[in-house]
């Protein structure tokens, strides 16, 4: 099989790895015949530099999930927080009626602001909540309650959201940093198989069975599928994404793979297969990338052929209500 992604690197090698030990052996199966590449390189030192990227990618699969966790749980703890200024609001309205605490009351930010926006208006309402409870207000006998909930209560949440946007911020930027060295990986390894598959020719000559069986880096030349028309949307009945697509004509279909990066710019860098679907599928279902309100992701829908190529479908972008 070809490259055709950031995922097929560690089948690609696997293949040279095997190949590789074949020509070693062909070659008299002592590490003074091995074949080597340049630099001393050897089959051990491949097969460490394929450990590394698939412990790259498997990494960054639990920084996925971690950041997809941490920010459901930042999400919760702002509709928690809404919650508890739309009280607020209403206490004032019932309470204060005709004050300028009622009016100073500020406005329930948007729940996708960024963070300091977010939260500028939770900070307001704790500094008037205080100046609220350290009034002389006629008719009014403080401290201000929101049922049993205090001022002390609201300040220790809004340390709670400020610790919550922080975890976020701390896992995104580790999940950068290791989808950064994981791709320092790749055109490291890349080269390295270019340099073996011309080393075989090279040693064995073009027609050993060896180099004629040597395994591909790339798909053969034409042949590239047309690419299939991809819909879909958000279905809050059963609260996933909801993808459909015409069938595919390529009379060597192998399959459709459905892949997702976050946000609201496919990248290619960040994708993530969400799925391998076989012929004849037209539809599929996923909450990947949305597990919260708010959350957006970006989707696009691959054919497949049996000789590794691939077209990428257009793009639809996801935003969960």
């Amino acid at each position: 099989m070809p490259i055709s992604d950031i995922g097929s690197y560690v089948p690609v090698m696997d293949e040279f790895l095997a190949h590789w030990e074949d020509v070693n052996t062909q070659l008299g199966g002592t590490s003074a015949t091995d074949l080597k590449l340049q630099g001393n390189y050897t089959l051990a030192l491949f097969l460490a530099d394929r450990n590394a990227i698939d412990a790259a990618l498997t990494g960054l699969i639990g920084l996925e999930n971690t950041r997809e966790i941490v920010s459901q749980d930042r999400d919760t703890a702002k509709q928690a927080l809404v919650g508890r200024m739309n009280q607020f609001r209403a206490i004032l309205r019932a309470l204060l009626p005709g004050t300028s605490y009622a009016g100073a009351a500020p406005l329930v930010p948007p729940f996708s602001s960024a963070e300091s926006k977010f939260l500028n208006p939770f900070d307001d309402m704790s500094n008037l909540w205080a100046t609220i409870n350290a009034a002389t207000i006629p008719g009014f006998t403080g401290p201000l309650l929101l049922g049993t909930y205090t001022l002390a209560n609201f300040q220790a949440d809004l340390v709670a959201m400020r610790l919550a946007f922080s975890a976020v911020t701390v896992v995104e930027n580790d999940e950068r940093i290791a989808r950064e060295q994981r791709d320092a990986l790749l055109p490291l390894a890349r080269e390295r198989m270019v340099q073996y598959r011309s080393m075989v020719e090279g040693l064995l000559g073009p027609t050993n069975p060896l180099t004629l069986s040597l395994p591909d880096l790339t798909p053969p030349p034409g042949s590239t599928p047309s690419a299939v028309t991809l819909t879909g949307g958000w279905n809050a009945g059963l609260g996933q994404a909801v993808f459909n697509w015409n069938a595919s004509t390529a009379a060597t279909l192998a399959g459709y793979q459905l892949r997702m990066s976050p946000g609201a710019t496919y990248d290619a860098a960040t994708a993530t297969v969400v799925g391998n679907l076989p012929p004849g599928t037209t539809t599929i279902s996923t909450a990947e990338g949305l597990a919260a309100s708010g959350d957006v992701a970006s989707f696009k829908l691959f054919v497949q052929l049996t000789t590794g190529n691939e077209s990428g479908s257009n793009t639809v972008t996801i935003t969960r209500p």
